[in-house]
């Protein structure tokens, strides 16, 4: 037993693992790799319970030093992480941070402001996922200043506390964006680079979850195991220049919007 634990220390990697989930679905599984079927989240948080991890948020990650620790946050504000995750977490007492467009609230499914001040008197983090969900990083930085310091300022009226963590849409960022975005008041600034956080690192990297993360490979990011986390940061670096490309001469193949809308 004791060597089982060594091994497994040996292999398991230093920092936080911070998931970024999008979409639930009530039934199967959908054809969107970002739709993930209500009953797995189950499963996930499920695990996280059972196995005793310690379920905090992006401010806290300076003390969350623990090995069982984990931060849950949700993208794009849909309907559904109102109707299906906002339910499970408060079954499982469990937190987590939802990232809005502020410019996309109220609309058909997205969530209303309501929703949003309900989610956050019991306990979940509102955070900006700017004010348009396009990709910030193709406007000039004091366009994407004014749009991320707008999407604050409606954020801190409509809810009446301070809005003070970021998720870019697409994951998308670079250190000018950083820069901007902590001139428009945020603190905390998330991305989609996949791999453990701390307090250290000038943005927040994140583990997507899929509707294929079975709870196999979930638990396994989850302990911070080195094999599953270096193969995704091995598969982003593969992908990175591909996408830079098509970002810059064909962002519709990404499902990129450079003026506006949803992805």
């Amino acid at each position: 037993m004791a060597a089982d634990k060594l091994s497994h220390a040996l292999v398991a990697l230093r920092g936080i693992p911070v998931f970024m989930y999008h979409d639930l679905c009530a039934g199967a599984a959908s054809g969107d790799r970002y739709t993930v079927p209500l009953a797995l989240f189950q499963r996930h948080l499920a695990f996280l319970r059972q196995q005793h991890f310690t379920v905090t948020d992006l401010a806290s990650l300076a003390d969350a030093r623990h090995r069982r620790s984990v931060v849950l946050t949700f993208d794009d504000g849909l309907a559904r992480q109102y109707e299906l995750a906002f339910a499970a977490l408060q079954s499982h007492g469990m937190t987590a941070t939802f990232f809005v467009s502020t410019s996309l609230v109220g609309l058909p499914g997205y969530m209303s402001w309501s929703q949003l001040r309900e989610m956050q008197a019991a306990g979940m983090t509102i955070g900006s996922h700017g004010d348009r969900h396009i990709h910030y990083t193709g406007l000039t930085l004091p366009q994407a200043e004014a749009e991320l310091r707008r999407s604050r300022i409606v954020m801190e009226d409509a809810l009446g506390q301070p809005a003070v963590a970021f998720s870019a849409p697409y994951g998308f960022i670079h250190h000018a964006l950083v820069s901007a975005a902590r001139r428009a008041g945020f603190q905390q600034i998330c991305t989609s680079l996949p791999w453990l956080a701390d307090a250290t690192g000038e943005s927040i990297p994140r583990l997507a979850v899929y509707n294929r993360t079975e709870l196999a490979e979930f638990s396994a990011l989850a302990l911070r195991s080195a094999g599953p986390i270096l193969a995704r940061r091995t598969r982003n670096a593969l992908l990175h220049l591909p996408k830079q490309f098509l970002l810059h001469v064909w962002p519709q193949r990404l499902g990129v919007s450079v003026g506006g809308g949803a992805k």
